[in-house]
């Protein structure tokens, strides 16, 4: 196995703070070559960090699509910018190479510790599959969103997003911070296991796979007039069958799911989403069986 630098992304949205702290802790205890594999540290957004604010023009985390080498001219956007930089730096190819990117991120929704993917390729199934059988971890398969693209991890071979949740943006609690430790001082041990031949994978990986997004329900001048409903709030991760109750508008009208697919919500509420319309967006369960090729293609990192 050639997995020989992970990058550890924190600060993609400069107002989750806890993963910044986290990261900081860690690295004061164990900034140390480790199973043969080298952490990179780096805040994705330092201005939006210092500033407060998720972002300074725009999300970087929906800014790589489009990555540009060293030489060319540069974009007015600075989370672009940003992007190009970061790749150009620790991408595959970049001037100090990261084979795999983990994209720490905090939420105000109700999650818990979770794992967000971007499509279906087999390192990313392969890694996700060494956590959620290590802590029992829900993954969200994140994918076919046309207008949800650009994602940091999907600009590395390798990588995925540790979520985690409920804190308030730029507020530090030091039980989310432990999880992020947790996750981070385990990452390199479940490699290495796997590289020895010391563990197997889970013969299944269990996702939740996007389907789409609801919004709050809405007046004839475009604001929100709707509330999630009480009876959703806190409840990601919980099946949601027909006639169940999303939300409550300013007459007291009860809005209800009316499809007869069962779906099971996630980031309900989250605070970020409003400008993105998005009260919650909702997946369907699927169970993976897992394959050979995933290891073989992880090793070949």
């Amino acid at each position: 196995m050639t997995v020989q630098r992970i990058l550890i992304v924190s600060g993609t949205h400069g107002n989750e703070i806890n993963p910044i702290w986290a990261v900081k802790q860690f690295n004061r205890e164990a900034n140390t070559l480790n199973y043969g594999i080298e952490y990179e540290y780096i805040i994705g957004n330092p201005v939006a960090y210092e500033k407060g604010c998720r972002y300074i023009d725009d999300d970087l985390n929906r800014s790589f699509k489009e990555i540009k080498s060293h030489n060319q001219q540069k974009n007015s956007v600075y989370e672009i910018n940003r992007a190009n930089f970061l790749v150009n730096q620790f991408g595959i190819n970049g001037s100090n190479p990261c084979q795999i990117a983990i994209d720490l991120h905090t939420t105000t929704a109700n999650m818990g510790t979770s794992i967000v993917i971007y499509g279906r390729r087999f390192k990313d199934f392969c890694l996700a599959a060494l956590l959620q059988n290590k802590f029992g971890l829900p993954i969200y398969l994140h994918e076919k969103d046309k207008a949800q693209t650009g994602f940091l991890v999907e600009a590395w071979p390798c990588g995925l997003v540790i979520e985690i949740g409920a804190v308030a943006q730029n507020f530090y609690d030091p039980k989310i911070i432990d999880r992020f430790l947790i996750i981070i001082s385990s990452l390199r041990e479940e490699i290495d296991k796997l590289k020895n031949n010391l563990i197997e994978l889970p013969k299944e990986l269990v996702v939740h796979v996007h389907q789409g997004s609801i919004d709050y329900p809405r007046d004839e001048k475009g604001d929100i007039d709707g509330l999630i409903h009480p009876e959703r709030m806190n409840q990601d991760w919980k099946i949601i069958k027909k006639g169940d109750p999303l939300f409550f508008d300013s007459q007291g009208i009860i809005h209800r799911y009316d499809r007869d697919q069962l779906i099971w919500p996630v980031f309900i509420g989250e605070v970020a989403y409003k400008e993105k319309k998005i009260a919650m967006s909702y997946t369907k369960k699927e169970v993976i069986c897992s394959e050979k090729q995933w290891v073989q293609e992880f090793e070949s990192l």
